[in-house]
């Protein structure tokens, strides 16, 4: 089952560097649609989080999919500031971009899209070493485009300090999809000696068929 969900997430982060080649873009908006929204839900429906931040970088695919995990949680609350969003353009922007986020309880990392490996993993290390200059104590959430590629292990194998901050957190997630069984999960997960690891599924969510259809051919099956 592990090894299952690793690779339908390697899949799933592979996809969103654009390698899909039989996917069109409208298709890709639409696999970001149904999962910014299943994550949205779960975010603030399961996991009781209030208020919001989304980072992300500038690729109309990672703007589909932060679009759709803040509709999704500002359709369960209403109230003024529980949202804030940081649009990265670069690494070097990390620390300015994602100050009106500090207050959020939590914080989802939405890195991939049309936007190269290289350049996600360099703004994905920024904003992690930013998180930690800040000492930001709420939930921080991978998506699946993150977690499936090792960014947040190979964040902290670059800078000590990150992998110090990581290490002493129990609030971290991550989101992977698992089409052969038709579920969506958010696991637990740490940075253990270095090494990231699921803790466990924390919470599932079915994935309907048109859903699991256009991830699976993201995945050219």
């Amino acid at each position: 089952m592990k090894r299952s969900l690793i690779a339908a997430a390697l899949a799933v982060g592979i996809a969103g560097t654009g390698s899909a080649a039989a996917m069109t873009m409208g298709d890709q908006y639409v696999l970001r649609a149904y999962t910014g929204q299943a994550l949205g839900l779960a975010l603030t429906s399961e996991m009781d989080v209030h208020t919001l931040g989304i980072a992300q970088n500038r690729s109309s695919i990672c703007a589909t999919l932060g679009g759709a995990i803040a509709g999704e949680a500002v359709a369960h609350n209403r109230d003024n500031n529980v949202l804030s969003s940081a649009a990265l353009a670069g690494p070097d922007d990390a620390a300015e971009a994602i100050e009106p986020l500090l207050d959020k309880e939590a914080i989802v990392l939405a890195f991939g899209g049309e936007t190269p490996a290289a350049e996600n993993q360099a703004m994905v290390t920024a904003t992690l070493k930013a998180l930690a200059d800040a000492g930001y104590e709420g939930r921080i959430v991978l998506h699946v485009a993150v977690w499936a590629p090792k960014m947040m292990e190979k964040a902290g194998a670059a800078h000590p300090e990150i992998a110090a901050y990581l290490a002493g957190k129990d609030n971290l997630n991550a989101l992977t999809l698992d089409p052969k069984n038709q579920k969506a999960m958010i696991h637990e997960v740490a940075l253990v000696d270095g090494t990231q690891t699921s803790r466990g599924v924390v919470h599932e969510m079915e994935m309907n068929d048109s859903w699991t259809n256009v991830f699976k051919a993201a995945m050219g099956k």
